[in-house]
């Protein structure tokens, strides 16, 4: 039961590790190569090269089980936005780090946490994305802690 609880989390810790982590190795590489566009096309090329691979072996070892994806349009749309997002918001954060202190940047990256908090239920629904009072002052106490960072860092 505690390992199935901590496996649910491990990604999420995963997320922190790499993203806290990269911050600083993207830092050293616009001192040596000042383009926060060519080190986001480094990485997402990277990445795609990455996923493609791995896709590959999952369906050539059976562990991807479905052969054939069949997604609404709806489903299709929201899945390029979600795209796009993700690739505005990695090349903003590239710029950012070149120009402000990553302290600061980090720090204004918690302020995610609201926004997730109020989009995801809409979205979602709430039978996926239970957001209760706990969770709010967790994220109320994560976000203050990163506006303190951003104020005073």
């Amino acid at each position: 039961m505690r390992l199935k609880f901590f496996l649910q989390y491990l990604p999420g810790l995963g997320i922190a590790l790499c993203f806290s982590s990269s911050s600083i190795f993207i830092r050293y590489g616009l001192e040596t190569i000042p383009s926060p566009l060519f080190g986001v096309t480094v990485g997402m090329t990277f990445c795609t090269v990455t996923y493609g691979f791995i896709l590959l072996i999952r369906y050539l070892f059976g562990i991807e089980t479905q052969k054939y994806f069949s997604y609404s349009r709806k489903e299709v749309v929201l899945l390029f936005i979600a795209g796009i997002f993700v690739g505005f918001g990695t090349l903003s954060r590239w710029v950012a780090i070149d120009l402000a202190p990553i302290g600061i940047v980090i720090g204004l990256s918690g302020l995610t946490i609201p926004v997730v908090l109020i989009l995801s239920p809409i979205f979602m629904g709430r039978k996926v994305e239970n957001v209760t009072l706990r969770v709010w002052l967790g994220a109320g106490l994560i976000t203050s802690g990163a506006s303190i960072i951003t104020i005073y860092g």
